[in-house]
C-alpha cells in the first residue's frame, strides 16, 4: 500500500519538465486502449457473449525521472448469455497497471507501483490484440503471481538484442487485486527475476524464477520458467516449459505444478493465419492432468485489429479451458 501511495502521489503531484517553453505538458500525455469482445460456446456450459477487456491506457514521458503509466480496465461484461438473454447487469472495474519509470542511469530503469510481473513474453503483451490466441495458455498465467505491487529494476546489457535482466520484489498484499473468482490465487510477498537473453524480430528467449507467498494462507512457492519464440518467414513457434515446487500444509494430489506448450503460427493468404497448440500441465491440487489441443484461424486485416475463431479439445481436468468453439474480436485504439 504504502509504494501504491508513493507511485500515485509521484503521479499526482511531481512537476513535468518540458524542454520547450511553447511546448505543453499535455503534448507528453498519450491516451490508447484497447477492447475485447469473446463469444463462447463451451461443451457442457451455456453459450455467452461478453465484452471481456476494455482498457484505457494512459502515459506521459517527461524527463527521466518522471514517466507515468496507468491503465484501467472494466472486464467480465456479461452482455449475452443462452438461456439468460441479453444483460449488460455487472460490471468489474480495477486498476490493472499504475507505476513510474525512472531513468537512473542508459542502462537502468527503476520502475515503482503495480505493473505486470515479469513472468514471461505472453504476461507482458497480454493485450488481447497482440496475441494470437482468444484463451490463453495455462502455463503462462497459473502458477505465480502475475501482476506486482512494488519495485522493479532492470538492466540492459544489450539494447540493439533485448538482453537484459529484470529484478522485482512485493513487500505486501496487490494493491487493487482482482477478486478471487477472477484469479486462483492472491499473492502476499513475492520476488523474482527474468533474464532476457534475446528479445528482437527474429526470436526471443527468456527464463524467469519467482518466489511467491499465497496472501491468507502459509502456502509458498518456488517456479521456474523458459519461454521463446522463432519468427520465420513461413512460420512462427512458440513455447514455455514451467515447474513450480509448491509447499503447503494442506492435502495436494502432487507437490507440484508443471508443464508446457508448443503454439505454432502459419500465415495463409490475404492476412489469414493458421494457429495450433498443443498444452500439457498438470496441477499440484487436482488429480488429473490438463492436455489442451487448440486449432484456430486469425484474421489481422491491420495490426491493430485482429478476428479469431478456435476450437479446443481439452481432457482429463476441464477446470480450465474447457472443450468448446471460442471466438473474438479485438481492436487498439
Amino acid at each position: 500500500m504504502l509504494i501504491g501511495a508513493f507511485c500515485l502521489g509521484t503521479v499526482c503531484f511531481a512537476p513535468p519538465i518540458i524542454a520547450d517553453e511553447n511546448q505543453s505538458w499535455l503534448d507528453s500525455v498519450n491516451v490508447s486502449g484497447y477492447a475485447k469482445v469473446v463469444a463462447e460456446a463451451p461443451n457442457k456450459a451455456a453459450t455467452s457473449i461478453a465484452l471481456d477487456d476494455l482498457s484505457i491506457f494512459v502515459s506521459g514521458k517527461f524527463n527521466r525521472w518522471f514517466n507515468p503509466f496507468l491503465e484501467a480496465e472494466a472486464y467480465n461484461i456479461n452482455i449475452w448469455k443462452e438461456s439468460d438473454g441479453f444483460q449488460f447487469n455487472s460490471v468489474n472495474l480495477a486498476i490493472e497497471r499504475l507505476y513510474n519509470n525512472m531513468k537512473l542511469t542508459d542502462t537502468d530503469t527503476l520502475r515503482a507501483g503495480k505493473f505486470l510481473a515479469s513472468i514471461n513474453h505472453w504476461n507482458i503483451i497480454h493485450a488481447a490484440p497482440l496475441v494470437w490466441t482468444t484463451n490463453r495458455p495455462i502455463t503462462s498465467t497459473y502458477s505465480r503471481a502475475n501482476y506486482i505491487t512494488g519495485l522493479q529494476m532492470r538492466h540492459e546489457f544489450d539494447a540493439l538484442s533485448g538482453n537484459a535482466l529484470e529484478v522485482y520484489v512485493q513487500p505486501a498484499v496487490e494493491f487493487n487485486h482482482k477478486p478471487a473468482s477472477s484469479h486462483e490465487r492472491q499473492y502476499e510477498t513475492v520476488a523474482g527475476a527474468r533474464w532476457i537473453l534475446n528479445e528482437d524480430l527474429d526470436y526471443y528467449v527468456g527464463v524467469a524464477f519467482q518466489h511467491a507467498q499465497v496472501a491468507h494462507s502459509n502456502e509458498m512457492r518456488n517456479s521456474i520458467s523458459i519461454d521463446g519464440n522463432w519468427q520465420h518467414e513461413l512460420f512462427e513457434l512458440e513455447s514455455e516449459f514451467l515447474f513450480t515446487k509448491v509447499d503447503s500444509s494442506e492435502l495436494h494430489q502432487h507437490g507440484n505444478d508443471w508443464g508446457g506448450y508448443v503454439q505454432m503460427v502459419v500465415p495463409i493468404i490475404n492476412k489469414f493465419d493458421l494457429i495450433s497448440r498443443y498444452e500439457h500441465f498438470e496441477f499440484s491440487n487436482k488429480l488429473e492432468a490438463t492436455n489442451t489441443e487448440l486449432g484456430g484461424i486469425v484474421y489481422r486485416p491491420m495490426p491493430s485489429l485482429s478476428f479469431k475463431l478456435e476450437w479446443q479439445q481439452t481432457q482429463g481436468s476441464t477446470f480450465y479451458n474447457q472443450t468448446g468453439l471460442y471466438s473474438s474480436v479485438a481492436v487498439l485504439f
